[in-house]
């Protein structure tokens, strides 16, 4: 494959989509990497490599209320003035992500340069049901609720198109595949993401003398944190372990405080934690639960098995094609019953334990590799770089 000088436009939170660019940008064998992005800052939450450059752009938003209308006005002019600024540099391909704006960023109506857009997911916000998506219970919250927020309908919008727009897609699971076909219609290729296997691994002993569970993922209802509450409350309580919550951003944890403390869960709750913190409460977990709502992939359970750590799922959206039931995790319904018994089970059973976490580390070694996702990437990039600029 010809290496490539290749650039990259994203504007990102913390989180999945922020890890699989800085892990392509570390494996990938393009020649140079040019990241074009209005929030370089972000970058200190992923490890990037230190070859890539760094761009700044100028692109609004996100905001809030009044601002947040002006920023979608204006996000079509800046969609084009980035795509001119990345042309320009004659790059041979670009590798395009997600937008906090509009999901699907405008610099997709624009770019002349061969692209490959990275659609994680469709706008959660827009197809989900509202209850799950928007708190509160203020009159914009009821308003955004009853579908009557024009700001929530412009972005709405604006992301179907610029989706649409996209020359080439590619995502991460089938479960997004279909997902995106039913609400964009567009098709995608799915190329499956990677664990850092160095990161991500075994202790060479473990021990048990402090067991807890561990739920990772944003502070938000669609991350399923209250569904584990209501779980682990089932257990008898002279069984019932610690709970440890992981999430890099959200406000849904007042709420998961009062929850836990109703139900006499104990609760480890912790924000803006470090990655090499994160890899090392998921190294010593006794369990790793997984309750995100229609989870578009399934990352954290992939990791967790790269930790040999025992994992129990709900058996629905992406965590079904991370988790093979009963053989390297448990699958089980959405009902708190169902997860609670599972986890006792295990808790029950150090052996099985023991046996699930060996098999979805091999499992992971198997399948799951990033130097595997880079070279999916680059040559599907390669591929749209053979077919010339758009004139």
């Amino acid at each position: 494959m010809t290496a490539l000088d290749v650039a990259a436009y994203h504007h990102l939170p913390t989180g999945g989509a922020l890890r699989v660019l800085a892990e392509w940008a570390r494996h990938t064998t393009a020649d140079t990497v040019t990241i074009y992005t209005p929030d370089p800052s972000v970058h200190a939450f992923a490890d990037f490599p230190e070859r890539v450059v760094v761009v700044p752009v100028d692109v609004p938003g996100p905001f809030e209320g009044l601002p947040a209308a002006l920023g979608l006005i204006r996000s079509g002019a800046a969609g084009r003035r980035v795509a001119a600024t990345i042309d320009a540099a004659g790059h041979d391909a670009v590798f395009v992500l997600p937008s906090l704006l509009t999901q699907s960023p405008a610099v997709l109506h624009h770019l002349r340069t061969p692209t490959v857009y990275y659609a994680p997911e469709a706008m959660r916000a827009a197809y989900e049901d509202p209850k799950l998506v928007y708190l509160g219970d203020d009159w914009k919250v009821r308003l955004t609720r009853a579908g009557g927020n024009p700001i929530e309908q412009a972005r709405r919008i604006l992301d179907r198109r610029a989706a649409r727009a996209a020359p080439y897609v590619v995502t991460h699971s089938q479960f997004t595949h279909e997902d995106l076909l039913r609400n964009y219609g567009v098709e995608s290729e799915v190329l499956r993401l990677g664990v850092d296997l160095d990161a991500f691994r075994p202790l060479a002993t473990e021990t048990d003398t402090d067991p807890y569970l561990l739920s990772v993922g944003a502070l938000h209802p669609l991350k399923g944190h209250a569904f584990v509450v209501d779980a682990i409350a089932l257990l008898p309580a002279e069984r019932r372990p610690r709970l440890v919550i992981v999430g890099d951003r959200g406000n849904e944890g007042p709420a998961l405080a009062a929850q836990a403390t109703r139900l006499g869960v104990r609760l480890d709750l912790r924000t803006k934690v470090p990655f090499p913190e994160v890899v090392a409460l998921m190294q010593r977990a006794t369990i790793v639960v997984c309750a995100q709502i229609r989870e578009p992939f399934g990352l954290v359970p992939l990791e967790a098995m790269a930790c040999a750590r025992p994992v129990v799922a709900v058996d629905e959206g992406g965590l079904r094609e991370s988790v093979r039931n009963e053989e390297t995790g448990l699958l089980v319904p959405r009902d708190p019953r169902a997860m609670a018994a599972a986890v006792l089970r295990l808790l029950d059973d150090p052996g099985e334990r023991e046996r699930l976490g060996r098999a979805g580390r091999a499992a992971v070694e198997a399948d799951w590799r990033w130097e595997r996702y880079a070279h999916d990437v680059d040559r599907v990039l390669a591929e749209r770089a053979a077919l010339g600029r758009v004139r």
